[in-house]
């Protein structure tokens, strides 16, 4: 198991570029490691998403598949990746694959550099303006909250699978990697930034802004907060 990886794709609505989300993870943690698995949760997509991928399961006993019953939010499909992963790290793909598999051999070519390793954009041309307008927002408002001087909270990450299964995920939606982040790194465990690609989406908009995800990501934020500066304490009876 040592040196083994773990991938978790998450995936709502991805029948246009599942296949290819996994074909591109299979084919460059094959290059890094013989070790490894696929997990692809389907966050219960009314199209084929979870079927193309359970077709790709049938042709690789590497690859697993969970299937929400209703649609549950992208940190939901983290956090249930999270649970059933058995290898020594752990990262996750994006199910609608808008990360370079360049940037992704990179991530798991620097597994066990640092407990933790965070990704970041360099480059966000390829994103509206207002959309790279919200996540600098973002990385400001998280930064003040809680001390840390980041470049970036919503980027793929590897750390080991033990690290990760030891701290709570509490958010259901996009902000599940922020908050394992910050709950990470308030535990003192290393850390190394690292430069990722964003490719942009090959088939239809991003589900990222919404009334929805916007009231998760703030309802993350709050219980992060409260968590981070008044846990509470369990007695003994």
């Amino acid at each position: 198991m040592k040196n083994s990886i773990t991938i978790v794709i998450p995936a709502f609505r991805e029948e246009n570029n599942i296949e290819a989300a996994i074909d591109n993870a299979v084919r460059v943690v094959k290059s890094v490691t013989p070790d490894y698995e696929i997990i692809v949760v389907d966050d219960g997509s009314p199209d084929k998403t979870g079927e193309f991928a359970r077709l790709k399961a049938e042709t690789d006993p590497n690859i697993r598949v969970a299937t929400n019953v209703t649609n549950e939010g992208f940190g939901y499909s983290f956090a249930r990746g999270v649970k059933m992963a058995s290898k020594e790290f752990i990262t996750v793909f994006p199910g609608d694959n808008d990360m370079s598999a360049h940037s992704l051999k990179d991530l798991l070519e620097a597994r066990g550099s640092a407990d933790l390793v965070i990704s970041y954009m360099q480059k966000t041309n390829k994103r509206s303006l207002f959309r790279r307008f919200v996540s600098k927002t973002f990385v400001v408002v998280m930064n003040l909250l809680f001390g840390l001087n980041l470049k970036y909270y919503n980027g793929a990450f590897i750390c080991r699978t033990s690290l990760l299964k030891a701290v709570p995920i509490k958010s259901t939606g996009l902000a599940a990697l922020a908050e394992c982040i910050v709950r990470l790194l308030k535990r003192g465990v290393s850390w190394q930034p690292i430069y990722f690609e964003h490719i942009g989406r090959r088939h239809e908009k991003s589900k990222a802004f919404n009334l929805k995800s916007i009231n998760a990501v703030s309802k993350t934020i709050w219980i992060l907060w409260r968590d981070i500066y008044f846990p509470v304490r369990e007695t003994n009876v």
